[in-house]
């Protein structure tokens, strides 16, 4: 295993990561477009901008780009989520370079009128869908009540008014300004040679132009350098959402965390899977073994600058309010300082597991090592990971919970179910 680092002359950063038994590689462009960046005049542009990206360049057609990657065998798509665009690949080696020409090739879409109404119609219509669906896009809502007027706050699909409203000449300016190569990291993992990566990006990627970030240096600040913990004042409180045709009660739950340092996200991922892993867990063993609930899990998340708990737990509605009742209880108990220690090492063997797989997928590693670096230009070994892991202590896990308390909380309850 060998971590490598490299910036071509137009400021286009280039990360990877050999795997030693690796037999495929993975690769992505990181883009530093997501809703926190976006005015509320153009909210949701990021994720209907990643879906123009697969409409083709100048040269290419929608169906070009679905040809070529199904020619090669690449395995490839594209995600939005708060802070990035991430355009992936996982396919064999000996077709990387045709696969990243294609990549720097859409990457400069064309952006063409036709492409633009019809694609708005199909955000349009998933945005749509995700509001008829169980438990009714609040996630998303939930996270915008509990960040306010922060970015992060930002819903990813937009609002509908602000997608249908939102002209291609806006899309263009934005993508001007975000898809500059200051503001772009390639991250490439599992078999490779890493001077034939620079190489074809250099031939591939170094003649994009980097005037406008000159106008953009905000943008690509959280590249640079690590941001200070986000300022903003998290909404508590509880909020129930009357859903009479509800199979189901949806009981969403939102607390802030710390993810400042490293041993403090890890303590975060360890007291999620002591509480609230979705196989063996207090939650999963009080609620959902029992068969009170369907799904109870909490989940610790983080972004660049900022970290919360998440909790979601699904029941019938007859019995939601024992099933709250029950889930503020292991959260009380464990601000008590009543973990033990077997629990905890139980959740390091648990949470080792999952890293050291994730580490043998090339493409699973591709997005941790190209988050991270994006995040906080940090480069952390799986044997450094797991190592400090083992040594996050009874004592840190007591502490993190002192300072960051689970409840009190957002709390949205989403079904037929009058909870008080």
């Amino acid at each position: 295993m060998s971590f490598y680092q490299h910036t071509l002359a137009n400021g286009l950063e280039i990360i990877g990561e050999t795997l030693p038994l690796a037999q495929s590689v993975a690769l992505g462009f990181f883009v530093q477009s997501g809703s926190r960046w976006e005015e509320s005049s153009i909210s949701g542009v990021s994720h209907f901008l990643e879906h123009m990206v697969f409409k083709g360049s100048e040269t290419r057609s929608a169906q070009d780009v679905n040809r070529e990657f199904d020619a090669i065998g690449a395995s490839f798509n594209g995600c939005t989520s708060e802070e990035c665009t991430v355009f992936y690949a996982t396919l064999l080696p000996e077709f990387q370079e045709k696969c990243l020409e294609i990549f720097a090739d859409i990457l400069r879409p064309a952006l063409r009128k036709e492409d633009f109404d019809a694609e708005k119609q199909v955000i349009l219509e998933e945005i749509e869908m995700y509001e008829d669906a169980p438990p009714f896009r609040m996630d998303e809502k939930i996270r915008q009540a509990f960040f306010g007027d922060h970015p992060l706050g930002n819903l990813v699909l937009g609002e509908p008014a602000s997608v249908e409203n939102l002209s291609l000449a806006r899309m263009k300016e934005y993508f001007e300004k975000r898809y500059v190569p200051q503001n772009m990291l390639l991250c490439v993992c599992g078999k490779f040679d890493f001077d034939e990566v620079c190489a074809q990006a250099e031939r591939f990627c170094g003649g994009w132009s980097s005037d406008s970030a000159q106008e953009n240096t905000s943008a690509t600040t959280i590249i640079k350098k690590t941001l200070p913990q986000a300022q903003f004042t998290p909404k508590l409180g509880f909020f129930p959402i009357r859903k009479p045709h509800s199979a189901q009660q949806y009981i969403l739950q939102l607390s802030r965390a710390d993810g400042s340092t490293a041993r403090k996200r890890l303590a975060g991922r360890l007291i999620d899977s002591i509480l609230g892993d979705s196989s063996s867990s207090r939650l999963y063993w009080r609620l959902v073994d029992s068969g009170l609930a369907e799904q109870a899990t909490l989940s610790f998340n983080e972004f660049s600058d900022a970290a919360y708990f998440s909790a979601g737990i699904s029941c019938d509605p007859s019995v939601a309010k024992r099933v709250l009742e029950e889930a503020e209880e292991i959260f009380q108990n464990a601000q008590k300082g009543e973990i033990r220690q077997e629990e905890l090492a139980l959740a390091q063997n648990r949470v080792a597991t999952h890293y050291i797989l994730g580490y043998e997928r090339a493409s699973e590693r591709m997005f941790d090592l190209g988050w991270s670096w994006l995040a906080r230009h940090e480069y952390i070994s799986i044997q450094e990971e797991t190592t400090m892991l083992r040594s996050i202590t009874l004592e840190e896990i007591h502490s993190f919970l002192r300072a960051n308390p689970i409840l009190p909380a957002l709390v949205f309850s989403v079904g037929p179910a009058k909870i008080a």
